[in-house]
This record gives C-alpha cells, structure tokens and sequence, in this order.
C-alpha cells in the first residue's frame, strides 16, 4: 500500500474504541493505516466495556495511545456520554488529528463522533448504514447509528444495502463507501493464529443485547435446557457477558455442568477458534452474524429483527425470535443438519477479508489534498 499519501507527510487519524466488538472491527483498519505510508493512527481507548475490550486488545496487538477510562459501577448511558465527550475534547484538542474514526453504534461511538464534529474534526462511520428503524431493538444502538451517520464525512458501509439505507435517507452518495465489513477481515486474521480448538458437537452461545433482559433472556434459555434435554449428546459453550442481568439468568442451566459449560469472556483468538471449530452458533449478537457466514456456520438468531439482512438469504442465518418453542425447535433442526465441509472462508456477503484497507485508501485519497505539516 505505499504511495497512498506520500512518503514526505504523516496524517494523523484517530481510532476510538470503547467495546470489544469495536476493538474487533476496527484493528484492520488500524494495521492498513499503519501500513501506509502518508497516514498515522492514533488509537484511543474509553474502556466503556473495559474488562471485555481487554480480551480483545493484547490478542489483536493493539495498545491504545491514550486510554480515557470512563468506565464506572452502574453506569447510565448519559453518564458514559458526558465522560466521554468530556475527556475525548481535551485529547482532540491537544493531538489534533484531521479525522476521527468511530465504529458501529456504541454510546462510545455516538459520544465521540458528537465530540469530533462540534471541533470541526471530520468523522468517519466504519459499519455506516445499517437499520432495523424500530428505536427499541436495539436499543439505545439503532438510534446511535442513525445519528452517527448523520454526522459523518465519510460513511464506510458493509454492504449494497446499507449504501440504499444511506441513500433513502437523503445522506449525500459522495459520503458513502461500500467496503466490506472489517469483521471478516478480523475474523480470518484471527483464525490462522487460534490454536483453540472445542468440540465438534458444541454449540457456541452468545447473549448479550439489552433488549434481550428479563423474560427474552429466560425463554431462550429454557429453550436451550429443553434442547440439551431433547440430544443428551450435545454440549454448549457460552462464555458469559459480565453484565449484571447476564449473569442473573444463569440459575436456569444451573446443574448442566456435563454439557454446558459456562465460562468467562474469552480472548478473540480463543473464541474465534471456537468458532471456526464448533457445530454452529446460537446468538443475539450483531458481528457474529457477519462472521458465521465465512466459516459457513449455521447462525441462529435470538432477536425479532437484524439490521444484517444479507445472510438470511442464504439460509445459514436464521432469525429465530426469544420465544422457547421457537428457539427449541430451531436448535434441533439446526442439529439434525450435516455441518459444513466446504472450502473457508465461504462466500459471504459481508466481505472478503479487505475492507480496512479500502478504507484506508479512501482516506489518504481524501485526506491527500489538505495542508499537513511534515514529519
């Protein structure tokens, strides 16, 4: 990638990560930007999730510049917000870097690109475009999004969809950039360094989504008790969210422990092992709906609606709403089905394993034209 900006002048771009899924998606783009030769990351941790984003930092070599340590006990998202536009204006203003990058629909990312624009640093959105338009699932991140969005300078979208999403919105076509989805890039990074390694009948379990909380969360745990119960030969491995009303729902598998196994968040080199390795995926998360589709995984998912449409095309991702019948019933049809033994990674429509460095490229192109002082 030499030549992007010239060999004469480093730019400085700033990278704020405040959640393990963010650390996750955006270290390909930290790696092409290193790798260039006219820009200079600058990458700023909040630790809005700071024990889970440490799982992902020191596996995917990344050590934050600057580290605003926001995270606090019974944290309201209004309060995450202050602290971080707070904290993030001081550093702004004393390393002054000519774009800011933020990542998916955190109330890290909304904070930080609110605290960017308002100092007239131009912000890019990496996962731009993607929407369920319904504010209570997810929420507070489909509102987060939508507002990232509206800000943004350059708008770094996954996908076809999400560029039309954009478009609807009356967001300007110049602003818009349809990458790939820097999870895959990740995904695959991650994979030819994992020795970990579980069993070919586990299933892996992710939950972890706010709306989830209460009734949701039980009813797909139930339905997976009745599942265990239904194929005594199958295992699960779930490592556990910390969050508080994660870890109160663990009574309903208590005594499972042959074959369940609960455990801690794991570090992303572990878990992508896992899941490259496992029979296939039961979640409520967003980014391995992105990632099961490369490892030609089955993903059921525990939500009543997905802004990643793409997959279900396929008939690998399956949206299989929080109600026990319905999530039991997907378990063990989703088990009842020969695993994949194609070639990896597998088509998926969320990328091909390049879009850090499209995004990198976008910017020394756009970033070329500005007056900098040389290194």
């Amino acid at each position: 990638m030499p030549g992007w900006g010239g060999a004469l002048t480093r730019r400085t771009v700033a990278l704020v990560v405040g959640t393990r899924p963010e650390a996750i998606k955006m270290a390909p783009v930290y790696r092409a930007l290193r790798a260039s030769d006219g820009l200079e990351p600058l990458l700023i941790s909040t630790g809005q999730h700071r024990e889970l984003l440490e799982t992902a930092l020191e596996p995917l070599q990344l050590v934050p510049d600057h580290r605003l340590d926001v995270m606090q006990a019974s944290q309201s998202l209004n309060s995450v917000i202050v602290r971080v536009i707070e904290r993030l204006s001081r550093l702004l203003a004393e390393t002054q870097p000519e774009a800011l990058l933020v990542q998916g629909d955190t109330t890290s990312a909304l904070a930080s690109a609110l605290a960017a624009y308002s100092m007239r640093v131009p912000v890019g959105h990496v996962e731009a475009g993607l929407r369920t338009y319904d504010h209570e699932n997810p929420f507070p991140e489909e509102a987060n999004r939508q507002l990232v969005d509206r800000i943004s300078t350059w708008c770094f979208t996954p996908t076809q969809s999400g560029r039309s999403n954009l478009l609807a919105e009356r967001i300007d076509d110049q602003r818009i950039h349809v990458t790939g989805n820097t999870v895959v890039d990740s995904l695959l990074w991650a994979i030819d360094r994992s020795e970990y390694r579980c069993d070919q009948d586990t299933v892996l379990l992710t939950l972890h989504r706010r709306e989830s909380f209460g009734r949701p969360l039980a009813e797909i745990l139930h339905a997976l008790c009745d599942f265990l119960d239904a194929i005594p030969e199958a295992r699960v491995l779930w490592p556990v969210h910390p969050n508080p009303n994660v870890r109160e729902a663990l009574h309903i598998v208590k005594g499972r422990d042959h074959q369940l196994e609960v455990r801690s968040p794991m570090n992303y080199l572990d878990f992508a092992g896992a899941l490259a390795s496992c029979r296939f995926i039961l979640t409520d998360s967003g980014g391995l709906q992105e990632e099961a589709p490369s490892l030609g995984k089955i993903a059921l998912v525990a939500r009543d609606h997905t802004e990643r449409p793409e997959a279900l095309a396929t008939g690998r991702n399956r949206m299989v709403g929080r109600e026990r019948e319905t999530v039991r019933e997907a378990l063990v049809s989703a088990w009842n089905e020969a695993p994949y033994g194609g070639p990896i990674p597998a088509d998926n429509p969320y990328g091909d394993g390049h879009a850090g460095e499209r995004i990198a490229r976008i910017l020394a192109q756009s970033l070329a034209g500005r007056s900098v002082v040389s290194a």
